[in-house]
């Protein structure tokens, strides 16, 4: 399995995003604008790759006081997927499951086209109608039958989540988390999980409550353009 480097503490987004262009989000969702850079997304991956975004919509992620109550992390997904799909190919593809699962904002393997991003746009908010579950395996497990329906994949699996998981066993959880069948990444919403939680197969960034805009979407970029030549990605301010 392919190992991503381990990625230095970054910040949570402020509670708006500045700058210049227009919002991004899609009817029903938090309007946010978008000033920040992410970096050069290179050229189409020369293998087939899948990344699976799976997000937390707990109380302790999304109400006053939690790690991202007015829910910028999907405004930066979004950037993210867009700035990947102008130059992408179809053999490059996202998904976005839901800790709550399964809910009507699950987004299977859909090529990173711009008609791509639309769909998946569909899958970045809180999901209607779900408790706001914290625990991960029942996410983990479906991201996991997906992978091993795209063996032919290179895939990863980004998590966003503060990793306060009601799981019924935590410890367990994490490393099931692990052993998923492909790389893993692990955006930890808030700051507060030590890194020394994870196992050293799964890549970590730390994102605190000191915010600098367009932290989650650096993240994700990290993820989409792991196996994309000539990319690279904007160091934090």
């Amino acid at each position: 399995m392919k190992r991503l480097p381990r990625l230095q503490p970054s910040t949570l987004l402020a509670p708006s995003l500045v700058g210049g262009v227009a919002s991004v989000s899609p009817p029903g969702t938090p309007q946010r604008q978008i000033g920040f850079a992410l970096g050069d997304p290179g050229e189409p991956s020369p293998v087939p790759t899948l990344v699976i975004a799976l997000a937390d919509n707990s109380g302790s992620v999304t109400t006053t006081g939690g790690a991202d109550p007015l829910a910028n992390r999907y405004a930066e997904m979004r950037e993210a997927f867009g700035v990947v799909a102008r130059r992408a190919s179809r053999r490059e593809r996202g998904a976005v499951l839901h800790f709550d699962t399964p809910t009507d904002a699950d987004v299977p393997p859909t090529p990173l086209t711009r008609l791509g991003v639309q769909r998946l746009g569909r899958g970045l908010r809180v999901p209607h109608q779900v408790y706001g579950s914290s625990e991960l395996l029942p996410g983990l497990r479906q991201a996991a039958e997906l992978a091993r329906s795209y063996a032919n994949h290179e895939t990863t699996l980004v998590v966003l989540s503060d990793f306060a998981l009601l799981d019924a066993d935590p410890t367990a959880a994490l490393l099931e988390l692990a052993a998923f069948p492909g790389d893993v990444h692990a955006v930890v919403l808030g700051g507060l999980a030590s890194p020394g939680l994870f196992d050293e197969r799964i890549t970590v960034t730390s994102v605190t409550h000191e915010a600098q805009p367009g932290a989650v979407a650096r993240a994700l970029f990290r993820s989409l353009v792991r196996h994309r030549p000539g990319s690279w990605v904007e160091e934090t301010p």
